[in-house]
């Protein structure tokens, strides 16, 4: 026999077995949720494919936050079987013309818009240019308008603000209209070309545009002068027969009061009619073909305060919906394949606005999605393009430093939603990211035309020229096509993982994947693992590589495992020096064995009549009072809804906290002392009692 403490009070027990707590059935995760089941001997982390995109900086255990999406990547994750990011080629172009502004599909070709940064005493001209398959570059094409010095050592500068096609002809909203023969063109003032090839321009004929050097002049010398985010002047829209021009009086040009007019022409610019003007804190965002809030299709005026759909035949326009002022907000907004319109914001999001019926606007943010994008990667949309599949893709970040520019793709085929809050977003996925920090990205443009070889076109600003590349074959799947070229390493960044629970220690004992194109040894194609522990750097500590033949690889000495509550996983892919090379991931997944904390578990029996009788009690007598009171204590113990303390030796000074099990109520043994005809008498004997250690 022998005594013990608890909640208070001392019990004489017999012999104690003592055992551990069960662990609780571990968790399963497939795809980057998890459900429970049975406890199996090994559990499998699974990440068996990547469609949804980045943005989730952690997978929480029940429901699966982020559907398996990424923190962040550098590689291909669009289309299912994760490679390197594709490569990006360098473009050449003319020297006199520095800065692609805007690219369109032209007569079987890709014609761009190129302008130079303003130098003193030198003529600063845009002139036009054609993408070249063959070469790589942009050439021929030809000036669309100088600006002639005449000597003078303040040379005046010409910007091109928006390129696009109508009726048949190339359209250009320059600066520098032309003045009476003989004088050179007024920086200060907007204008019109146009050219039936591409090569040759001419002005627009303008009767009725304000193209008067001495009342008209609506820009300034801080606009005309450099590509700085500060060129959202004008824009252009054909819309059926009419070619319409949207042109911000710019509130510090000489005539200029902070209005943006918007002009219409139905005979290719010969003559100009003003149709609206509009209060704005910035220039003309973008000019697009959509509907307004009524469901007719409408041309529509994006700025930075609202989204206006256009009456030109009423000289009338109206606010489909009101944005937030910021001049960064809707440039180059885009109608994507789905027919909802895509602005994105000065603070990083982009909206879809979607008209289904007469005045019902749905407003959806689609991102940055999930918990935001990492510190490299944030900043907001600097242009946005349409491609012929669901692919939206977005020119995003750069501005600042530690800000790298990026283009995603964003699928616009599908809409998902958070299952923790209900949010809905679209996935996003990596294309392209730039290796310089506080750099940007200024132009996207598609093209298939020369040699039939899809192509997306994209120029990154620099200090005095903007670097042209372009990625061929951006949408293809990387299983479908042997002439993709790749870069030469890439990234794949896994959300942190708590393995099932955030509060257990969990061994963490083998990687695996299924990987195609693994060559045998590091001189070709691999995959290197990564990690770190408990929100330790995942880029400092390497596990091994994945090789043709090794695709598991072991944690810790031996293969004994390491043991934390969490993980993240950095995949580092290289491929050798052949471009069109690349190894291709299918499923990557972590082997764990996950532990509880060691909580003890007791069972005993009591000896009620001996507890009553104890060295504690008064005259070490049986007394009826004293033993219903030890039955009524083990009862409140039994039916505690807070935890009890326990010590069951000298040689544990420190008390626990138990419970007793709800799988395990106490069983008292009793039988009735003392009765008479007269009284009911007491209860004593022996009771079996289970105690369980908590947390």
């Amino acid at each position: 026999m022998g005594v013990i403490s608890l909640n208070g009070q001392t019990y004489v027990v017999g012999p104690i077995d003592m055992t551990w707590v069960p662990r609780q059935s571990p968790a399963y995760r497939t795809q980057g949720t998890q459900s429970r089941g049975n406890d199996p001997s090994m559990n499998h982390f699974l990440h068996r494919s990547f469609p949804w995109g980045i943005g989730w900086s952690r997978i929480k255990r029940e429901i699966g936050r982020g559907v398996g999406g990424l923190l962040d990547s550098t590689c291909w994750t669009a289309l299912g079987p994760v490679t390197l990011g594709k490569l990006q080629e360098v473009q050449s172009h003319a020297a006199n013309a520095d800065h692609w502004k805007k690219a369109v599909n032209f007569k079987s070709d890709l014609w761009g818009l190129f302008e130079r940064d303003f130098s003193a005493a030198n003529v600063t001209d845009i002139v036009s240019r054609k993408f070249g398959a063959t070469s790589d570059d942009w050439t021929g094409g030809g000036q669309i308008r100088a600006a002639n010095d005449g000597g003078d050592p303040n040379a005046t500068g010409i910007r091109g603000f928006d390129l696009g096609v109508h009726k048949g002809s190339l359209f250009v909203l320059c600066s520098g209209a032309p003045l009476p023969a003989g004088a050179t063109a007024e920086e200060f003032v907007y204008g019109v070309a146009s050219s039936a090839a591409g090569a040759t321009w001419a002005d627009a004929g303008l009767i009725g545009w304000p193209d008067s050097a001495t009342t008209n002049r609506y820009l300034t010398s801080t606009i005309t002068r450099r590509n700085d985010f500060n060129d959202d002047m004008g824009r252009l829209l054909s819309f059926g027969n009419v070619l319409l021009a949207a042109i911000y009086r710019h509130p510090s040009s000489t005539d200029g009061t902070g209005l943006i007019e918007v002009l219409s022409s139905t005979d290719s610019g010969a003559n100009w009619a003003s149709d609206v003007t509009i209060p704005a804190s910035d220039g003309p965002k973008a000019f697009v073909d959509w509907v307004t809030i009524g469901g007719v299709r409408s041309p529509v005026l994006v700025i930075p305060d609202g989204v206006y759909s256009i009456d030109y035949t009423n000289n009338t326009f109206a606010l489909i919906y009101a944005l937030d002022g910021d001049p960064n907000t809707g440039r180059w907004a885009e109608v994507g394949n789905d027919g909802s319109l895509y602005v994105g914001l000065g603070s990083g999001s982009i909206l879809r606005l979607t008209i289904r019926e007469a005045d019902n606007l749905d407003v959806m943010v689609i991102g940055p999605p999930g918990d935001g994008l990492v510190t490299a990667k944030q900043g907001r949309a600097n242009y946005i393009l349409k491609t012929p599949s669901e692919w939206l893709l977005v020119a995003y970040g750069g501005h600042a430093a530690s800000r790298n520019a990026s283009i995603f793709m964003i699928d616009t085929s599908v809409i998902l939603t958070d299952p923790e809050t209900g949010k809905r977003f679209m996935p996003w996925h990596h294309m392209y990211q730039d290796g310089t920090a506080n750099l940007d990205i200024v132009a996207l443009a598609y093209s298939t035309e020369d040699d039939a070889t899809p192509r997306l076109h994209f120029a990154v600003e620099g200090a005095a020229a903007s670097v042209n590349s372009h990625i061929e074959e951006p949408f293809v799947n990387p299983k479908q096509s042997t002439t993709v070229k790749y870069q030469a390493t890439s990234i794949l960044r896994l959300p942190d993982d708590d393995l099932g629970d955030p509060q257990a220690t969990t061994t963490i004992l083998d990687s695996i994947v299924d990987a195609d194109d693994l060559s045998v040894d590091t001189t070709g194609q691999y995959i290197t693992l990564r990690y770190g522990l408990n929100g330790a750097s995942d880029t400092t500590t390497t596990l091994g590589n994945f090789l043709s033949g090794i695709e598991s690889l072991a944690f810790g000495a031996s293969s004994q495992g390491v043991a934390d509550s969490r993980i993240g996983i950095n995949l580092l892919f290289t491929r050798d020096a052949t471009n069109t090379n690349r190894p291709l991931l299918n499923e990557f997944g972590l082997e764990a064995y996950g532990f509880r904390p060691s909580l003890r578990r007791w069972s005993m029996r009591v000896d009620i009549k001996a507890t009553a009788e104890g060295d504690s009690k008064p005259n070490k007598v049986a007394n009826e009072n004293l033993n219903e009171t030890v039955i009524e204590n083990l009862v409140a113990v039994a039916v505690s809804s807070t935890l009890v303390l326990f010590q069951d030796s000298e040689a544990t000074p420190t008390t626990v906290r138990v419970r007793v099990p709800p799988d395990a109520p106490p069983v008292f043994h009793l039988e009735v002392i003392g009765s008479t005809d007269a009284t009911r008498g007491y209860r004593t004997g022996t009771c079996d009692l289970v105690l369980e250690q908590a947390l």
